[in-house]
């Protein structure tokens, strides 16, 4: 019996991971080269859809990837996983437009707020897809990345967007300095109202609520938005809500609670992917 179960399980792991991780170097724009994983389907046709995974602090991209993989079995979705490293890019969770304590950074050449549009550039002609709309997962610093990605970046490609747990947000609130709010940010009534409308999604570990996690954000103005995570995320979405009320606009994001999932992106991925991937 014992040969048989570990046949079995061996059996299961192919069929489940048969999917591959590829990897390339992204050097066609004027940052620093950045490693990029990716994973294709068998085929890809015109119904062929990319959904970009945004790696948190540990710059894992690849295990981030990886926790995809069984996600999007007979799926047919290419995913993207780009890596930016700590020494490059230390402030990617900040679009490396500031530093975690506001101090805004002048080197306009290192922001990334092209970066997924130049991304998606680059693997529809490698890849030859014809889509031509994107989605965007990220968990922890990459659910930082992904949402004030689609406040300050003028990227008007992405049809949906998961953000999982993210330290602490990017509220649109003019009178609070970045990376808290979006004052002298220059966003525009016109970005905000595609935020609103964006198909959107804010979901969180109801056990991800641990006030000393090691990695939780503890600036002053950080904990103003709540003292763990799964509190951060609640207020930045009922914030967005009072938004789309105050200018009578449609607001389409959902809220969605992970039962029983702490600080963990393979828990949260399963979660959005149901978002992500209901239609396709």
């Amino acid at each position: 019996m014992k040969k048989v179960f570990i046949f079995f399980f061996i059996f299961y792991s192919f069929e489940v991971f048969a999917r591959q991780i590829e990897e390339t170097t992204f050097s066609y724009w004027n940052k620093p080269d950045s490693k990029i994983y990716f994973s294709i389907p068998d085929s890809i046709d015109t119904n062929t859809k990319i959904i970009f995974i945004m790696h948190g602090a540990s710059r894992s991209a690849k295990k981030y990837l990886n926790d995809w993989l069984p996600l999007v079995k007979n799926r047919n979705v290419v995913l993207i996983a780009p890596e930016f490293s700590k020494e490059l890019y230390p402030e990617y969770v900040y679009l490396m437009m500031s530093t975690e304590k506001g101090k805004l950074l002048k080197d306009q050449s290192l922001f990334l707020t092209d970066s997924l549009g130049l991304l998606f550039d680059y693997f529809k002609a490698k890849l030859k897809i014809s889509t031509k709309t994107f989605r965007l997962y990220g968990h922890s610093g990459g659910s930082q990345f992904v949402h004030r990605y689609l406040l300050l970046s003028s990227e008007t490609r992405i049809e949906k967007a998961a953000m999982a747990n993210a330290g602490f947000y990017t509220f649109a609130d003019d009178e609070i300095s970045y990376p808290f709010g979006i004052k002298n940010m220059n966003v525009s009534d016109e970005r905000l109202e595609w935020f609103l409308r964006l198909k959107g999604g804010v979901f969180l570990g109801d056990a991800d609520n641990n006030p000393k996690h090691h990695s939780l954000p503890n600036m002053r103005k950080a904990k103003k938005q709540g003292r763990h995570r799964f509190a951060r995320g609640t207020n930045f979405f009922n914030d967005l809500i009072k938004l789309g009320v105050e200018k009578n606009l449609p607001f389409r994001w959902r809220y969605q609670i992970a039962p029983g999932i702490a600080h963990d992106n393979a828990g949260m991925s399963l979660a959005a992917s149901e978002f992500l991937l209901e239609d396709l």
